[in-house]
């Protein structure tokens, strides 16, 4: 992860990366074919962007990301498990607000994914915490509640996952979008949270691309 100029954003010790604050483009680029790719991770205020590029599908992907001042971010990718990269911002603001929500995302060989059709709306009130647990063997169980899901409310939703499945993991798709939300992916194995937003509909939880473990329908 760096600047336009080359600089690295985020140091995984001593001092961290210090950047303005304000209105950033994150730009994922990656080798554009179906492939196992590790998942990126960027968490801090006002943030939560977690992508593998649709494992490869994908070679060009954007993120509207809003830094607040004088916060703490980190970064981190599968491919170095427990590699943490910190950086912090200044109070100095920079940039311009985006035209579309800091949640949305475009991709490069696909059409531009609109925000409000993949994560919904900023004002989807918080419903509460969906469990997740992936098998060994990939067998993917979600509950609500303490009761297994068929359907849900529209809303923002924290969802912790136990994967311990190194092929499957957990990840949700609107029917009739390509964009894949994911908690955690194929490589993955250990404990994640995200939090995702479910706009009315059909979802489909994926284990992995192409696949689909059930649906839920959201009201």
């Amino acid at each position: 992860m760096t600047l336009p100029n080359g600089t690295p954003v985020g140091t995984t010790s001593g001092a961290p990366t210090l950047i303005p604050a304000g209105f950033y483009i994150l730009q994922m680029t990656g080798p554009g074919g179906c492939s196992a790719m590790p998942h990126f991770d960027l968490k801090g205020p006002g943030n939560q962007i977690h992508d593998n590029l649709n494992e490869g599908e994908s070679d060009y992907v954007e993120y509207n990301a809003d830094l607040r001042p004088s916060s703490t971010y980190t970064w981190s990718s599968d491919a170095a498990p427990g590699v943490i990269h910190t950086f912090v911002t200044s109070s100095d603001v920079v940039g311009t607000p985006p035209g579309t929500s800091p949640g949305g995302l475009t991709t490069g060989n696909h059409t531009t994914v609109n925000s409000s059709d993949l994560v919904g709306s900023n004002v989807l009130r918080f419903q509460g915490t969906i469990l997740g647990d992936v098998t060994a063997a990939g067998r993917i169980t979600l509950a609500f509640k303490g009761k297994s899901i068929a359907n849900l409310k529209a809303g923002r939703y924290t969802v912790q996952v136990s994967d311990k499945s190194s092929t499957s993991g957990v990840m949700f798709q609107k029917i009739r979008h390509s964009a894949l939300t994911a908690v955690t992916g194929p490589m993955f194995v250990g404990k994640r949270s995200a939090e995702i937003k479910l706009t009315a509909g059909k979802w489909l939880v994926v284990p992995r691309p192409g696949k689909t473990a059930y649906t839920i329908r959201v009201r």
